[in-house]
């Protein structure tokens, strides 16, 4: 009777670690069921509203942390369109994210990627002199809805205005909303240094046949060995202009840019503390 009692438990205990198991696993990798009938959804869905286009299903896979599965659409004829349908355990479709492809989402992020790989062709040539744990290039592009907003550049290009699978000049562009943002160490930190390397960094992308039309810019001491961190002082410029960037009077402008962002800094640290809640 005892041995009886003993395998009972065993087989109860087993059964719960199998079933615990199971539940652990269904909630990180889901399951085969929930994932055929992700795609049974989604074959509907692309069939019922968008029929007439060469969409087809690029891959499933699951998102433990809101447990939604989530398929990848593309179209082999169209370069900008791709999108995704998120779709419940239970094959409830939740979200279908097509419209970044009708408003331009998708073809501003291939052009941003385009221009983003045109500056590093110079950021990372070996002839390339500044160390930089920070340096990158990107299209400024943003919704029309966005248009007049505090931090939102004047030159952003919009992303209703591009068009699908078009093939943009991407220098073209870059001279009218790229924007640089540079972060240079060097053992020497100040107004003069920071003017003489900004003119330098625009010779390069002259020389390598990248434009711009603003930079953000930060010259800083290097990191210590000791504990990796960096000596206090730096220069800080905020969306200097191309057209700015010559030696006459350069001195001056970085100068008068410092002021200006540390200025802008320190409002955007008093507006935190204004809006952070009063600890009783």
């Amino acid at each position: 009777m005892k041995k009886k009692v003993l395998k009972i438990t065993a087989l109860l205990i087993a059964v719960v670690l199998i079933t615990g198991l199971g539940i652990f696993a269904n909630s990180l990798v889901g399951n085969p069921v929930s994932k055929m009938l992700a795609e049974r959804t989604a074959e509907t869905y692309l069939a019922e509203e968008y029929g007439d286009t060469d969409f087809y299903i690029e891959n499933i896979g699951f998102n433990f942390k809101d447990g939604n599965y989530y398929v990848h659409v593309k179209s082999p004829s169209s370069i900008d369109t791709y999108f995704t349908l998120y779709i419940s355990m239970g094959g409830k479709l939740e979200r279908d994210t097509y419209s970044d492809v009708l408003n331009g989402w998708n073809t501003a992020n291939r052009l941003n990627e385009t221009y983003r790989m045109l500056v590093d062709t110079v950021l990372e040539n070996p002839s390339f002199p500044y160390r930089s744990e920070i340096a990158f290039g990107r299209l400024e592009c943003i919704s029309r809805q966005w248009l007049g907003q505090h931090d939102v550049p004047s030159y952003a290009l919009i992303e209703e205005d591009l068009e699908i699978d078009k093939l943009y000049d991407i220098t073209k562009l870059g001279a009218e909303a790229g924007h640089l943002v540079i972060y240079v160490d060097d053992e020497t930190v100040s107004i003069e240094r920071a003017a003489e390397v900004m003119l330098d960094v625009k010779h390069f992308m002259d020389e390598g046949g990248v434009p711009f039309y603003a930079m953000d810019f930060v010259l800083q001491y290097p990191r210590t060995e000791e504990d990796e961190a960096r000596p206090g002082g730096s220069i800080h410029i905020l969306n200097f202009l191309y057209t700015d960037i010559y030696e006459r009077g350069m001195t001056e402008r970085v100068r008068a840019a410092n002021d200006a962002a540390l200025a802008y800094y320190a409002e955007q640290d008093q507006q935190k503390l204004a809006e952070e809640p009063i600890a009783k």
